[in-house]
Parts: structure tokens; sequence; C-alpha cells
């Protein structure tokens, strides 16, 4: 790379319970017994909710105790987004939040206390205060253009990543023409808007001591240094691979960073693998398969020097499969384990201290997939490192 995956009908139970009433007088249970199935659940090291309808991307708040998932029933513009709070440990939902625009994308600024939600299909940011659910303001971040056609439609936002440090917020836009907004965490304020040269800017990856923000996409140049004070673009690394911007080699939808050793970790959804990239001169260290086909998300934890990814297990050719997480060491680059969620698994997040891995799963949307069911439930697992 060069620089440039027996249950009782519901009558019988009540009957059961019908039959219990009128022989016997139960007891109140004990606050021990009552809490018991709770801490059971708590202490479970992988456990999964399926209760959310269109869940997307999901943060965590140690704050409170809590997770944050993004939701979007329907794509129909009159329709809302959601952001559901889920308690950390036994994924319980405790708080569902309704929005304006329909909600995707999550970022969550944690010394502010701010959530912010990314509005793909609007182009635009909602805040939302964390502590309280209230939304604090929507911030339009693309204007309308008029297209070819004469309709006006707005760029899409996508990964939405917080610098805390300096109450920043990356917003990336894939499309034919990408770009990334740099956004004033208080205001809402669009500080730069840059223009990548490429398409599908997706992934975003920030390395704070260096402030260096990073951005992945198609095209010639597949990962981007960008100078987040200026705007500029100080960098464009790219694997040669690619000569024509509009029909490129690789797609690197999504992007982390190994800060402390210099190491970008892209996921590639066109070759299904894991390009890891030296930061200093842009060279490609090494190329991993991910194990499956719909290579989507990718997470770095520094603290167990692992890296993680999903995929959704599933092509357009081949629409039948289910995915999985994977494990890998980050020295040797091995599988350490994969761990099979079906039908979909989506989006990742980790705890800070890095000993919890969250993954929204979603449910099976075409009906050639065999285990699409009518009005199925995405769901949330929790992974105990």
């Amino acid at each position: 790379m060069s620089s440039t995956k027996l249950s009782l009908s519901a009558a019988a139970l009540a009957c059961a319970a019908l039959l219990l009433s009128a022989c016997a007088t139960v007891p109140a249970a004990s606050p021990t017994a009552a809490s018991s199935p709770a801490a059971s659940i708590a202490q479970s090291a992988l456990l999964r909710q399926d209760a959310i309808k269109g869940a997307y991307e999901i943060a965590v708040h140690p704050a409170s105790g809590s997770v944050f998932v993004a939701s979007t029933p329907s794509f129909e513009p009159a329709y809302p987004g959601y952001v559901h709070r889920l308690d950390a440990r036994t994924l319980q939902v405790q708080q569902a939040i309704q929005l304006p625009r329909r909600a995707f994308a999550l970022g969550l600024n944690r010394a502010t206390g701010t959530l912010y939600v990314g509005n793909t299909l609007d182009g635009s940011l909602t805040a939302v205060d964390a502590a309280s659910g209230f939304v604090k303001g929507v911030f339009q971040l693309a204007q309308p253009e008029k297209g070819e056609d004469g309709k006006e439609s707005v760029a899409h936002t996508r990964k939405v990543l917080v610098d805390e440090k300096h109450d920043r917020v990356f917003v990336t836009s894939p499309g034919r023409a990408g770009k990334v907004w740099i956004v004033d965490g208080a205001t809402g304020q669009v500080r730069h808007t840059v223009e990548t040269g490429e398409p599908w800017t997706a992934g975003v990856a920030y390395d704070e001591a260096a402030n260096r923000l990073y951005v992945s996409q198609g095209g010639i140049d597949e990962i981007l240094a960008i100078d987040p004070d200026t705007g500029a673009i100080v960098q464009r690394l790219s694997t040669g691979d690619s000569k024509d911007r509009q029909k490129p080699e690789h797609f690197f939808i999504n992007l982390a960073i190994d800060a402390q050793g210099g190491r970008l970790f892209a996921i590639d959804a066109s070759t299904n693998q894991v390009y890891v990239v030296n930061v200093a001169d842009g060279s490609v260290v090494r190329q991993v398969p991910v194990g499956g086909i719909g290579a989507l998300d990718i997470a770095y934890n520094p603290q167990r020097n692992e890296f993680y990814t999903t995929h959704r297990g599933v092509s357009r050719e081949r629409p039948e499969g289910t995915g999985a997480v994977t494990v890998f060491d980050a020295s040797t680059y091995a599988v350490k384990r994969v761990i099979d969620l079906p039908a979909h698994p989506n989006s990742l997040a980790l705890t800070p201290d890095g000993t919890t891995l969250y993954v929204t799963v979603k449910a099976p949307h075409g009906e050639k997939h065999p285990a699409f069911r009518k009005d199925a439930l995405d769901g949330v697992v929790r992974i105990d490192l």
C-alpha cells in the first residue's frame, strides 16, 4: 500500500394459573427469589435479547450501566426513529426514546452526556441527553440538492464518531462523491466539510493522541488521513489495486485503529478480508479473511489486543446464509473464537475497559431466507470477553 447465527400454549398456561389459584394461596415471592432470575441472566457470559424492530448501531453508556440501540422500524419518511436504553447486563429494555427522524448510527460523548444519532436518510444528526432521553436538537448537515431528474435529495450520513476531548463529532457520508463532516458537538455547526474525492466514504477512526482522523471508502485511495482542525487531507493511502474510482476493487466499509501500535484495521466488503495497514508508511501488513461473506463491522480492543469482526453471511448471490462474530488475536492474526449469531450480526460496541462486547443482530428481511418470519424482531447480544 503506497502513501499517495418446550413451550406451553397460552391457553395451557392460563388453565394452569386458574387451577393453582383455585387450589392454593401462593405465598409472595421473597426479594431473593424474585431477583434470582435477573441475577442469573446478568451473570451469564453470553446473553441474547430479541426485542427491537429495526435495530442498527449500539453504544455503551457506562455511567448509567446501560447500552443504547438505534432503531428504525420503517424506511418510510413519515415514520419516526427510536433509541432504546437496555440494561447493560440483563439487556432488558428500560426506556424507549422516540425521535423525529429515523435512527441508524450512534456516537456518545461521555464527557457531556450527549448521544448523537445519525439520521442517515435525512442527512442529519439528532442530539439526545443520555441521562434523560430528551432530544436536545437536530443538526442538519447535508443541504438539499437537485439531481439530473430535477428531484431534490440530501447526502446521507453513515458513521458517527465523537472526539470527547475537543467536543467534536465526525460524520461520514457515503455516495458517489464521498465526504466527511466535522461538527461542533455543542452547537451542531459544521466546522469543516471534507470532500474526499472518492466514492462511498463510510468507515471512521480517530487517533486522539495524534489528533488524526482516518476515513475508509472505495475508490483508488481507500483510506485518508485528515487533520480535523483544518479539514485538510494530509495523507492518502492506497492498496494500488483499483484503477477506476467508480469501479473499485475494494470497499473498506468500516475502520478500527490500534493507535499505540500504529495500525489501522479496515474491513473490506468486497473481498471479505481485514486489511491491516501500517499508519506510518501506508503498507499493508496483513490480509486476514473474516471467515464468511457479508463482512461488515470491526472493532479493536487495546486491553486484550484483539479485534472483532461481523459478517452477515449473505450476499445478493447467496441470500440464505447466517453470520457470525469472529475474535482475532491482533498479534498473530489467528482466529481465537467464532460465535455464530443467526441470522445477521450487524454492529459492534466495546465497553471502555475492554471486558464486554455488544452486537446487534438483524432478523432476515427477505422471504427467500429459510429463517424469515414476518414481523421478527432484531436482537442484541452481550459477550463477556
